[in-house]
């Protein structure tokens, strides 16, 4: 079995405040203080919750919390990470 190592990348990556703060400040239409639905990375970010918007990503729509980091990837992406994989994975 052949053994590979994954290639050292720099990534972007902001916390639910600073997206909640971007959204904000985009513009969007603001409801009870958090922005509702806005344009990050040119993907509509969409308001769940207070503690979630909706992503949209490669794999479906997922989930983005207080708990998570998103990330944009290498090729323009968007994700959301949960904090602690995001630790173990990142400097």
């Amino acid at each position: 079995m052949a053994k590979f190592r994954k290639r050292p990348v720099l990534i972007e990556a902001i916390t639910f405040v600073e997206l909640v703060e971007y959204g904000k400040q985009s513009g969007a239409n603001i409801v009870n203080g958090m922005p509702w639905s806005f344009q990050y990375k040119d993907q509509p970010i969409t308001h769940e919750n207070d503690e979630c918007y909706l992503i949209p990503t490669l794999e479906g729509t997922m989930k983005f919390t207080p708990n998570d980091m998103l990330i944009t990837g290498v090729s323009g992406e968007i994700y959301p990470c949960k904090l602690d994989i995001f630790e173990a994975t990142y400097e």
